[in-house]
């Protein structure tokens, strides 16, 4: 079969590109062309696959008591719980029904399955999404809209490290900020908390950029942080090439609330990864 498409191929040429019509070293460099191209688009599609394949984490990121664990509970398990600080992470596996954004049942047809991973928020851990991102497709960023005026410096450091790192960048990682507990009188909306984050993040540039110029010239540059943003004009979110969104939304608000709950938001957003 093979050898009849090739023998085709020969044949749909010019009389003056056929091997016969070739002198030996042309035919021998064609040969050796054909054979290099055909090597190397194999070898890239084979690679290309097994880095798609490889990135299937979806990692629940922020700062302790933000709801991380609440949001893992009720993607993983549909359930709300009461859950309290934790020093330690939680993961599983986790199905999202396919063309859907509610959480699968006995009639949906199941779409493919992720590896969901709630990272802790303690200052001493949060560097632990490290060891997923490298296998990331997405990340969840999830804040306390009503806590998030004191907490701004420490939540736009982790989230900047995230997006700073090198994975993030050129993976081009989609992130999600789901801003939590909106149905509570404190809560801020969320475009304020975008443009507060923003702002924040710009300072946290200048002073990132000042630390890195401090660094002795033996350092790896491999080992760096990608910078944020545009040079010389404030930071903005969408300055970057990987998506950041934004949702306001309520984990644990009663039944009838009028506030989105995070799951069917999550899910939407997984849903754009796949």
């Amino acid at each position: 079969m093979l050898s009849n498409y090739f023998q085709t191929l020969i044949n749909s040429l010019p009389k003056q590109l056929r091997p016969e019509h070739l002198s030996p070293t042309t035919a021998a460099v064609l040969a050796f062309v054909a054979s290099f191209l055909f090597i190397g688009l194999s070898l890239w599609l084979v690679l290309s696959k097994t880095q798609r394949a490889k990135r299937e984490t979806v990692l629940l990121t922020g700062l302790a008591e933000a709801g991380k664990t609440v949001l893992f509970m009720q993607l993983r398990y549909g359930t709300k719980v009461a859950t309290h600080t934790s020093m330690d992470h939680n993961e599983g596996r986790f199905s999202l029904t396919t063309g859907d954004t509610a959480p699968p049942s006995s009639s949906s047809r199941p779409g493919p399955i992720l590896h969901l991973v709630d990272l802790p928020g303690h200052e001493k851990l949060r560097f632990k999404y490290t060891e997923y991102i490298s296998s990331t497709c997405g990340i969840v960023f999830v804040i306390d809209s009503t806590t998030i005026a004191r907490e701004l410096r420490p939540a736009a450091e982790y989230l900047y490290d995230i997006l700073a790192n090198r994975y993030t960048q050129r993976n081009e990682i989609p992130v999600l900020v789901l801003c939590n507990k909106a149905d509570l009188l404190m809560a801020l909306p969320v475009e304020k908390i975008r443009a507060m984050l923003e702002g924040e993040i710009d300072r946290l540039r200048t002073t990132r950029a000042a630390e890195v110029q401090s660094l002795d010239d033996g350092d790896k540059e491999h080992d760096r942080d990608e910078f944020l943003g545009e040079e010389g004009v404030p930071f903005a979110f969408n300055q970057l090439a990987n998506a950041v969104t934004f949702e306001s939304c309520s984990l644990v608000a009663p039944a009838g609330d009028a506030q989105p709950h995070g799951p069917p938001a999550v899910h939407a957003f997984i849903q754009r990864l796949l």
